[in-house]
This record gives structure tokens, C-alpha cells and sequence, in this order.
């Protein structure tokens, strides 16, 4: 026999069930672009433009359009730090030399966050999708627990005999 409110209640269970899915997938896109989108997210709060010195290209290994370039800058407290960028295009822009003089961005209030300045928009895609992933998913929850009242709510207006 048909019970309209055992199938709104199963249906209200499913919805959970599948929310819950919903948020686990929207925060492991989030977790796959949380190093890039953290990094834009960083250098746009407050970034500081400075010149900073190459001083190591590797190459790598079976790929010759790929470099690593190694740098140095000094922050704004006078510290100096060490940090590396693997350009995927190096091919595509003039070839830096070690000693040659590069355009950093690193952040004020995390000043060993930093990277080549034109390279900054291509970590936009990440920030966008960590932002994306995490909105969703708090979306997703929000909606569950709303369902999960309503299920409750339901058990409150259950009778039993």
C-alpha cells in the first residue's frame, strides 16, 4: 500500500544522501586547486611588486619547452628568500639567464608567497574553481540541513499507536 509521507520521507533521505555526495565531490575539485587559488588569493590582498635575481633555469628531464626558474628577492622586513616557478611555457617568452634581473609579486602578510608577475593571472582558473568547489559546498550543506529539520519535523508529527 502507498504511503505518501513514507515516500516523502524516503525522498527527503535520498536528497541528504545525494547533497552529501554533491559536497564531497565540490570540495575535492575545491582541495585539487587549493595551492594555486590560494596563491592568487594571497598575492590579491595585498601584493608588492619587486625586482628580484634569477639565479638557477633547470631543466627538466624529456621536456625541453619546460623550465624551473630558481629566484631570490628581499621582502619589505629586509629577509630574503629563495623560491622556484615551473613554467610550463618558457618556450613562449624570452629565456631568462641566471643573474638576470625578474618582476616578482609576493604577498605583504605572507612575504614567501610570491611569483613572476606576468605569471599571475594564469592562477585565476584555480581560485575561481577553489571558490566555486567551496560556495557549493556550503550550499550543499545548508540544504541538507534544512532537510534534515524537515525529516525531524516529521518524526515530531509521527504518530504512533
Amino acid at each position: 500500500m502507498f504511503y505518501p509521507r513514507e515516500a516523502e520521507r524516503d525522498h527527503l533521505l535520498n536528497r541528504v544522501i545525494l547533497l552529501s555526495i554533491a559536497c564531497c565531490v565540490a570540495l575535492a575539485f575545491a582541495a585539487m586547486a587549493r595551492t594555486h587559488g590560494a596563491t592568487y588569493a594571497a598575492l590579491h590582498l595585498q601584493s608588492v611588486e619587486v625586482t628580484g635575481t634569477v639565479t638557477q633555469v633547470e631543466d627538466v628531464p624529456r621536456n625541453s619547452s619546460v623550465k624551473t626558474i630558481h629566484y631570490r628577492y628581499t621582502d619589505h622586513d629586509q629577509r630574503t628568500h629563495e623560491e622556484a616557478y615551473w613554467d610550463p611555457h618558457y618556450d613562449e617568452h624570452d629565456p631568462y639567464a641566471t643573474g638576470d634581473s625578474i618582476a616578482l609579486v609576493y604577498a605583504r602578510w605572507f612575504p614567501q608567497v610570491s611569483l613572476v608577475a606576468t605569471e599571475l593571472n594564469s592562477y585565476r582558473p584555480s581560485f575561481l574553481i577553489m571558490l566555486g568547489g567551496c560556495v557549493l559546498a556550503l550550499l550543499f550543506l545548508a540544504v541538507s540541513f534544512r532537510t534534515l529539520g524537515r525529516l525531524a519535523a516529521m518524526k515530531r508529527e509521527d504518530r504512533f499507536y
